[in-house]
């Protein structure tokens, strides 16, 4: 790792407070040619402070970090961590009015769906977000809701559930009007696609896109009764990242142009440091381990999970029990079949299943969709009991359950 200190001291004795690098400089900087994964993965150029084997931790040493990255024309910029952002909050807002097909397809989001009435299908163009996993997110944030911080990084963090469970409430008020009520529950559906697009590039540290729209905009109950007008939008040209997100509540920050570092405030070992492609390997083979393991869950589960019944495959996630940070262990009995959220929430122990087989839901969640499953038994429990979790690790995982429950309380 010795080689990215050269690049680091390069950065160190530079002039000006932005640098941009061709991957050509950057070998000649260290000596040596590039791992092929500094062309194939943007995590090799991640801002770490963490002793993972990426560089990134050396530039941040340093006072850089890495702001934009070009894979496609090989090139990498750096900005000096106390330098403000050029741009105010000011220049973002729209001056012209694209269709939002045009501004996804540039953001490179499949619209194979779009192709009836494609650049105004009414069963695309009023979402408030587009995108997946696999091809990345873009959000449709109202320029009026942006703010900037003292260090001036623009940053936008309305909450999205919070917006969903107030478009709810408006939808099951029975006083109503019918046109008010089915509006808010179209707007309350919006509302949570968008919040599940912000929890997921949080998890899975993904960039996401912004179309930054401005128009007419009713506040408050207001929303319900009048449809938002946007008269004027355009596609952010930076990524976006979410660099907080409240599980518990939905509370968000993402923020323009600025990726949030890699902690460091873990446990490192030894064995962590090296080139970056020795660190791949070892990820990879614990991959290898996980996905042999989730494939016995599929099979034992029915690609069901194991709390919801779920069917769809792409949702389904590998639980472990006692969690793989604690112990190596992929026997199918220290796992659960899980959907992608539940299983979020199982690892963060504010829902639990006992040694008898019941879903216990944490009370801050049982006002929510999740409430609906505390006190139920599994939907779903392998046909062999050799398959069946095993009870003394359900037992464990309660227990930690039911100690967080009893220190929220205190």
């Amino acid at each position: 790792m010795a080689k990215y200190q050269s690049l680091a001291a390069h950065l160190a004795v530079q002039s000006t407070s932005e640098v941009t690098l061709s991957f050509a400089d950057v070998e000649r900087i260290i000596g040596e040619e590039l791992p092929p994964t500094a062309d194939r993965f943007k995590p090799f150029w991640a801002n770490s402070r963490a002793k993972d084997g990426h560089p990134g931790r050396f530039w941040m040493e340093q006072g850089w970090r890495q702001v934009k990255l070009d894979q496609a024309n090989r090139l990498v910029t750096f900005r000096r961590l106390d330098a403000r952002p050029t741009e105010s909050l000011q220049s973002l807002e729209p001056v012209s009015k694209d269709t939002l097909y045009d501004l996804l397809h540039e953001a490179g989001v499949s619209i194979d769906g779009w192709n009836e009435g494609f650049k105004s299908n009414p069963n695309f163009c009023y979402e408030w977000c587009f995108g997946s996993v696999t091809e990345g997110f873009v959000l449709c944030l109202w320029y009026s809701e942006f703010k900037i911080n003292e260090d001036g990084w623009i940053y936008f963090d309305r909450n999205a559930r919070a917006g969903k469970e107030e478009r709810a409430r408006i939808a099951n008020n029975l006083a109503l009007d019918t046109n008010v009520r089915n509006r808010a529950k179209t707007q309350a559906q919006r509302a949570a696609a968008l919040d599940v697009a912000i929890r997921e590039s949080y998890e899975r540290r993904l960039p996401v896109r912004v179309i930054v729209g401005a128009g007419k905009r009713p506040e408050g109950e207001e929303r319900a009764e009048r449809a938002a007008k946007v008269e004027k939008r355009y596609l952010d040209g930076q990524e976006w990242y979410v660099h907080s997100y409240d599980f518990f509540s939905g509370a968000c920050v993402i923020v323009r142009g600025f990726e949030k570092p890699i902690d460091g405030n873990i446990d490192q070992t030894d064995e962590a440091d090296g080139p970056y492609d020795e660190v791949q390997n070892r990820a990879i083979k614990t991959r290898r381990g996980q996905a042999k393991f989730r494939r016995a869950l599929l099979d034992a589960y029915r690609t069901r999970c194991a709390v919801t019944g779920s069917r769809i495959e792409e949702l389904l996630d590998a639980a472990h029990i006692v969690p793989h940070s604690l112990v190596t262990d992929y026997n199918v009995r220290n796992g659960l079949l899980l959907r992608t959220d539940i299983h979020t929430l199982f690892d963060l122990y504010i829902l639990s299943v006992d040694s008898r087989s019941i879903v216990h839901v944490a009370p801050q969640l049982r006002l929510t969709d999740y409430g609906k499953y505390d006190g139920k038994s599994l939907a779903v429990v392998p046909d062999r009991f050799t398959d069946a979790p095993a009870a003394d690790a359900l037992d464990k995982h309660y227990s930690k359950y039911l100690e967080l429950q009893r220190q929220k309380r205190q």
